[in-house]
């Protein structure tokens, strides 16, 4: 039975608050941890991969814990403690550079702590958009994604600010985002655990054992998210500097474009959701995403590469959109956090990898030497979705209702 009619009018806007804060502190974060490492330390990409792994490793021990504990904990309570132990690491950091102490492994230390945290928190959060949210769950999932990612864009915006701000002072802000955003969590209703039996590791991977589809959407996702998201996180920061001999505010303008393309794409798909063939459009942007790579590697002039950008950001906000709700409309309630940790367990794991491979691409040939695995996954994906997947095939609207989890 869908219970959406009980869940209070004022809670979707609320999660929609804290979400969107929380986003504006990472979007942040992203910037601030690349640019620190590029910009202001001037690694050389190996070192600057090398960072990225560090940082990004430890948090995967802690990322299935976080769905567990998601499934199992008073979700409204666990996010609002979340929120305050995601304000601490930007203090700590900005008390270190006031004190002229910054080096390379305090910013590996800043990196390693905040994606630590998000570890523990993502799964919860994600997992709550099912229970707060009134409509169905393709266009609430879109629908988060484009208010989260425009508010997000206050963080590049706050980025490209560092050299005319200091630090310091972007740093508290950060801090200040993520503390904020525990008082609009403090507003949603009571969200009781979901599932009160005895946590199990291997619960969530039993449970995505007998749904392929959605094991398969996570494996296609890992595929993308090695050279496709990773040539992004990677390799981009090295064709603005190098290539395009940018600074700071530039690189944040390359980000801002990105983000609109894919806030844009979410906007257009919201438009005509919910889609009877999700997985067809996930694998028919594939091949898309060929040709920007193409245009990128060729070294366009600036106005074709922010083209580039703009549609490398579209097509990435279709597809990482087609995935969330993918899984989302299908994990049961009772293990929707712990098979969603598994989801950004995929991301989270990808992310080091590329960097380490994609890192070394760089060094030995140059930034645009990047885009070219990527082209070539791409089509692999498109090829192993079609025929082995079953993801040309699903059809979302033909799921029984009485088979759809429970909001």
């Amino acid at each position: 039975m869908n219970s959406s009619h009980l869940v209070p009018k004022s809670a979707f806007p609320w999660y929609l608050t804290a979400s969107s804060l929380w986003m504006a502190g990472m979007s942040l974060q992203g910037f601030l941890f690349t640019w620190l490492l590029v910009g202001v330390l001037e690694l050389p990409a190996d070192k600057t991969s090398f960072a990225r792994i560090l940082a990004e490793f430890p948090p995967l021990a802690v990322l299935l814990l976080g769905g567990m504990l998601g499934d199992r904990r008073d979700t409204r309570s666990y996010l609002i403690a979340m929120h305050l132990l995601m304000a601490l690491p930007p203090l700590l950091i900005a008390l270190v550079f006031k004190l002229g102490t910054l080096t390379y492994w305090w910013v590996v230390l800043f990196g390693i702590l905040m994606a630590s945290i998000q570890s523990l928190s993502d799964p919860a959060r994600q997992a709550a958009l099912s229970r707060v949210t009134r409509i169905d769950v393709q266009r609430s999932v879109t629908l988060m994604t484009i208010v989260t990612t425009l508010v997000g864009l206050a963080g590049f915006a706050l980025g490209a600010q560092l050299e005319n701000w200091g630090l310091a002072l972007v740093l508290l802000v950060q801090a200040a985002l993520f503390f904020v955003g525990s008082f609009a969590i403090a507003r949603l209703p009571a969200l009781p655990a979901p599932n009160t039996r005895p946590v199990k590791f291997s619960e969530g991977l039993a449970a995505l054992k007998q749904m392929p589809l959605v094991r398969n959407v996570i494996g296609l996702n890992f595929l993308s998210s090695l050279f496709n998201a990773g040539a992004y996180i990677i390799a981009i920061p090295y064709i603005v500097k190098e290539v395009y001999q940018g600074d700071a505010g530039f690189f944040a303008m390359v980000m801002t474009v990105f983000t609109v393309g894919s806030v844009g794409s979410n906007i257009v798909l919201l438009l005509v959701m919910p889609l009877r063939n999700p997985g067809r459009l996930f694998l028919l942007m594939q091949l898309t995403r060929v040709a920007i790579l193409i245009l990128v590697w060729m070294q366009p002039s600036l106005w074709l590469f922010y083209f580039a950008m703009f549609a490398w950001g579209l097509n990435m906000g279709v597809t990482t959109t087609m995935v969330r709700s993918i899984v989302q409309e299908l994990a049961p309630v009772e293990t929707r956090s712990q098979i969603l940790s598994i989801l950004l367990l995929s991301f989270m794991v990808s992310s080091p990898i590329s960097s380490l491979l994609l890192g070394y691409v760089i060094l030995g040939f140059d930034p645009l030497a990047a885009m070219v695995p990527g082209m070539f996954m791409s089509l692999i994906i498109f090829g192993i979705g079609i025929w082995r997947s079953g993801l040309w095939q699903y059809d979302a609207q033909a799921l029984d209702a009485t088979t759809k989890p429970n909001p």
